[in-house]
């Protein structure tokens, strides 16, 4: 993988995104009222993802970048998940959080993380990305996986929105967050579950792009399973509406896709890049 990305350059990207980011989660944390012009409930969930980009998506990031650095192609895997999951939530961060004093720094980890999730894509050689893999392992356990998550996630999501629409009335979550629309609703049903779903088809067809993508959404997914368990704990200890069941759910949820990913890269773990 010594073409992937320059490492050197990989590296400085993802200390610019850490850093940055960094700065973010603690403004938010430190600043009591940087979410002043928040809801109650959008307030919460803003204070969770900055705790979870603090403490597990900055290091995730480092740590990736880092062993990936010397060699190791399973945390290229964990690299590419989690600055596409650093996309997704300051999307979120830059769209559908009201601005304030640190609305530069979102702009700025967000365009830093796309130009290296781009950098690295476009430089990766797709024809030696199949031998990173056991051929004769079969992908369809993570394939089945992805599109299981998907599918899943696609009807709670609908759940929501679809009685909504008939009833012509926004759904009680949108009403709490005070936003127009659920920036989640929209990233997922546009763009991440028809990923996932895309990603899987490619992976048990064996098209390069399912070995790139598919491993690489399943770190998004643990990512994302971790997010939601913490959001649904820091809104039950604000006294709001929540089950202590889901956080039972999205760990366990977050442990399979985990065992999905290793049984996916494992054999990528007995050679290093080259």
């Amino acid at each position: 993988m010594e073409a992937v990305l320059r490492r050197d350059r990989t590296l400085l990207f993802t200390l610019a995104i850490a850093s940055l980011m960094t700065v973010a989660s603690l403004g938010g944390l430190v600043l009591g009222n940087l979410y002043s012009q928040e809801t109650p409930a959008w307030y919460v969930q803003c204070i969770g993802q900055d705790i979870i980009d603090l403490v597990v998506v900055v290091p995730t990031l480092l740590l990736s970048a880092l062993v990936m650095r010397k060699g190791s192609r399973p945390a290229f895997f964990v690299w590419l998940g989690a600055t596409l999951y650093t996309i997704y939530t300051f999307l979120i961060y830059c769209f559908a959080v009201h601005f304030n004093a640190f609305f530069l720094v979102y702009c700025a980890v967000l365009g830093l993380a796309v130009y290296a999730t781009t950098a690295t894509v476009v430089a990766i050689d797709l024809s030696a990305l199949r031998s990173w893999f056991d051929e004769k392992k079969s992908g369809r356990p993570a394939s089945t996986f992805l599109f299981a998550l998907a599918v899943l996630f696609g009807l709670l999501w609908l759940k929501e929105i679809i009685p909504a629409i008939f009833q012509n009335e926004v759904p009680q979550a949108i009403k709490e967050t005070g936003l127009p629309t659920n920036p989640v609703h929209v990233l997922d049903l546009s763009m991440v579950l028809p990923g996932f779903i895309i990603a899987a088809i490619l992976l048990k067809r064996k098209h390069p792009f399912g070995y790139l993508f598919a491993p690489a959404f399943l770190v998004f997914a643990t990512l994302m399973d971790v997010t939601i368990g913490a959001l649904v704990l820091m809104m039950k200890l604000r006294g709001m509406e929540a089950e202590y069941a889901m956080i039972g759910v999205f760990a366990l949820l977050a442990l399979a896709t985990i065992l999905i990913l290793v049984d996916l890269v494992k054999p990528a773990t007995r050679s290093s890049v080259s």
